[in-house]
């Protein structure tokens, strides 16, 4: 949504600025000196200087799931969906998320989860048309109901997160997320974000539970979030202020369910339930 511009030469003029008699607002840093600073603050892990940039970002089409491990980054802001003042809409079966290793296992599956989100909505409903207040029905609301939160972070809590979240040992929905946001830094800061990722990729050490197994497919997807933003870095250099650039990450993040299992839940249910698993970063310029 926003972003601190042109944050690597901000915050590479700012810290050499230490070292002389001119104020950060005075001193002309070279290109040179921004990749001398980034290189050191990174090794040094100087938050003085990782925290000047910072980036908005809101997230959508998540579970609650997601969000209860989202919001315990402290170091950040985040503003989410209340369902004290909204209520669920249950009018199709879109307000929940379908875990990929659930749509996975086929159409029976997919039917059988589906049919305890739409038990629970059913209840929602009733409680809310006997007049109890949403903020008290919602308890009876599944933690896979949909949601959307905003939040705030600097470059140093955003590389954190991509460090644990990254790792194939992270829940999938907020593995998910971190790659999109390496994404994103690597379309507007990649000399700032360049090395991010997994511990076994940024560290050279596996911190997870994988011994090492899941490093090949870390790479993997930074290769291919890497190779996104370097596709479309220069489209989203030439956008005006305002200004929208989406990017589709879903071969590489996502979930596609075949044809055939959606019409044989859509038959079993008598209505269409969202199976896709589709993730697109969009930026603001």
């Amino acid at each position: 949504m926003n972003y601190l511009r042109n944050p690597e030469k901000t915050l590479g003029g700012a810290a050499w600025a230490t070292t002389t008699e001119q104020a950060g607002a005075e001193y002309e840093v070279t290109d040179e000196q921004v990749d001398s600073m980034l290189k050191y603050a990174k090794d040094m892990r100087l938050s003085s200087v990782l925290d000047i940039p910072f980036f908005v970002f809101s997230v959508k089409d998540v579970s609650r799931a997601f969000t209860h491990q989202w919001v315990r980054y402290r170091i950040a802001a985040h503003m989410q969906q209340s369902l004290r003042y909204t209520k669920i809409s249950t009018d199709n079966y879109s307000w929940f998320q379908v875990p990929p290793e659930i749509s996975k296992k086929g159409a029976g599956a997919i039917t059988e989860y589906a049919k305890s989100q739409i038990n629970a909505a059913k209840t929602y409903e009733s409680l809310v048309k006997q007049g109890v207040p949403a903020e008290d029905a919602r308890f009876a609301l599944p933690i896979g109901v949909k949601t959307h939160l905003t939040t705030a972070m600097n470059a140093e809590e955003l590389m954190h997160v991509m460090t644990q979240r990254c790792c194939f040992d992270a829940q999938w929905e907020i593995r998910n997320v971190a790659y999109a946001l390496y994404c994103m830094g690597m379309v507007v800061a990649p000399k700032l974000f360049s090395g991010s990722g997994p511990h076994c990729i940024s560290e050279g050490i596996c911190r997870g539970r994988g011994k090492g197994k899941c490093k090949s497919d870390a790479e993997t997807l930074i290769a291919k979030m890497d190779e996104a933003a370097e596709k479309n870095r220069e489209a989203f250099s030439r956008l005006a202020e305002g200004e929208w650039l989406e990017i589709d990450l879903t071969d590489a993040l996502g979930c596609r369910v075949p044809d055939e299992v959606k019409k044989e839940v859509s038959n079993a249910l008598g209505a269409e339930v969202e199976a896709d698993l589709p993730v697109v970063l969009k930026l603001r310029k």
